[in-house]
């Protein structure tokens, strides 16, 4: 799933971005080349709609595969760490070179990833109500 996300600039202005996650294959498919061809895949589509760059949280050795890189690379913080950290799990990637050109900016998580913790009754409800679990 892709997300709208944005980055906050030096100057305060918001630069848009996205975010996407998880990919999740059933164990006995791992490691079989499918996670990484599904990414492959929505990444071109995502290209072709427009979209310049993700940013996401996952395992560097595996998204490194698919041409992520640490963010900080791209001058690109993640919330609540000192600027200058390399967060290990913090990963980014131009889908259009040269969309950032060279910007320095501040991500955080959009706000709809913690609908769970700010309203957990309706979440549990709507998990209910549906036909898919989560685990």
């Amino acid at each position: 799933m892709y997300s709208r996300a944005e980055l906050t600039l030096e100057d305060g202005s918001k630069f848009p971005i996205w975010t996407f996650g998880p990919i999740s294959i059933h164990p006995d498919y791992k490691r079989k080349g499918y996670g990484l061809t599904l990414l492959d895949y929505s990444m071109e589509k995502a290209r072709e709609m427009g979209i310049g760059a993700l940013c996401m949280e996952g395992k560097f050795g595996f998204y490194k595969n698919a041409g992520f890189d640490l963010a900080s690379k791209l001058h690109i913080h993640y919330h609540g760490e000192p600027k200058d950290a390399e967060v290990p799990y913090f990963l980014a990637k131009e889908l259009i070179p040269g969309y950032l050109n060279e910007l320095e900016g501040t991500y955080c998580t959009p706000k709809g990833y913690f609908v769970a913790d700010e309203n957990p009754e309706e979440f549990e409800a709507y998990t209910l109500t549906t036909s898919f679990s989560f685990y």
